[in-house]
């Protein structure tokens, strides 16, 4: 397990509790505590996973000598903002079932799903209002998650406009994922260097690195999908619901017109006409047209810019977050390299 893994447990031991009940506190307070928003965002919370974004501005803070509890509202802000994303991307890919558990939109409905992500949405600003920092750090804060959910939302935009191209590039994929996913890892690493005292260089070089790690993330979620285990139904999701994933660009390009043709028809099905056989002949087209290679390539070319930018190095507890940042999102998919690739 890797040091900042670790941290990351022992703050959650510490302040995730409180964390869940801040946001619970705050709903309750708007919405009443029996009312379904409520109802609904306990439920879907209950689905559980690693808490990154809750915990990442704890970190943050401790890195930079500041105490971690003071930054519980942003950590509730930008997890609950994570969430309300989760909410939206499972009804519009049609995800069914989300570690275990039936989805918010199989279980109430996709109107109410809607309605509960959007809630989620607007609670993070209220989560922010929260903190107790002066009414400045606290605009700041608020400013900072507007801008950035703007940017994921352009992002989730991005990957539904992906699919009408015949044949997407990588400065497509990236500049969707670079929105979609980054965006949530900028805000709770940079978003709490601000409210910490950063210099404005120092969170340039925040976001800069984030960036990075955030197509890092997002390319080893696209090979876990296929190749490790998601929580989901079964392997290959993305390919039911005609996602274009780094594999799938990379593929596109570089098989026989033939196989290019397959694929490209294949992520337009409806989700119920994609087999097994189908996965299976799209997982060993990903290994032999080099996609599988490539992806993870790229996720060490993005890990190592991440690792070597000179200010970051600069402040030697904030490069260990960062180092551990990318040690954390490759762990799930260390196995799968070697049994791939044998390296």
């Amino acid at each position: 397990m890797s040091g900042l893994m670790q941290e990351l447990e022992a703050l959650g031991a510490q302040h995730l509790e409180a964390i869940h009940t801040l946001i619970d506190k705050v709903l309750s307070r708007e919405v009443g505590e029996e009312g379904s928003l409520t109802q609904m965002t306990r439920y879907h919370m209950s689905t559980g996973g690693k808490r990154l974004r809750a915990l990442l501005p704890l970190a943050v803070a401790s890195a930079m000598g500041v105490e971690s509890e003071k930054l519980i509202p942003f950590g509730a802000a930008c997890e609950l903002l994570h969430n309300a994303t989760l909410v939206h991307d499972d009804l519009q890919d049609g995800d069914r079932v989300r570690r275990g558990k039936p989805t918010i939109w199989v279980e109430y409905g996709a109107a109410r799903a809607i309605n509960l992500g959007d809630a989620m949405l607007y609670a993070t600003m209220l989560l922010a209002d929260e903190l107790d920092f002066d009414v400045a750090h606290r605009h700041e804060a608020m400013t900072r998650i507007a801008r950035e959910t703007l940017r994921v939302v352009d992002g989730q935009e991005r990957e539904f406009l992906l699919k009408e191209i015949e044949r997407p590039d990588t400065s497509d994929y990236f500049a969707m994922v670079e929105g979609k996913t980054s965006g949530l890892f900028a805000l709770p690493v940079a978003g709490a260097a601000a409210l910490c005292g950063a210099s404005d260089d120092l969170l340039g070089a925040l976001q800069e690195v984030t960036r990075h790690l955030g197509v890092v993330f997002q390319i080893q979620d696209d090979v876990l999908d296929l190749y490790g285990d998601k929580g989901r139904e079964q392997p290959g999701s993305d390919i039911g619901e005609g996602k274009i994933s780094m594999l799938v660009v990379h593929a596109l390009h570089n098989s026989s017109e033939e196989d290019a043709i397959w694929l490209r028809g294949l992520l337009r099905r409806d989700r119920e006409d994609v087999r097994p056989e189908d996965v299976q002949r799209t997982s060993a087209l990903f290994i032999s047209s080099g996609a599988v290679k490539a992806a993870f390539d790229e996720i060490d070319r993005r890990a190592g810019i991440a690792a070597e930018h000179a200010l970051i190095r600069e402040y030697p507890e904030l490069h260990a977050l960062i180092n551990g940042m990318a040690e954390v999102f490759l762990a799930p998919i260390e196995s799968v390299r070697a049994r791939l690739l044998g390296s």
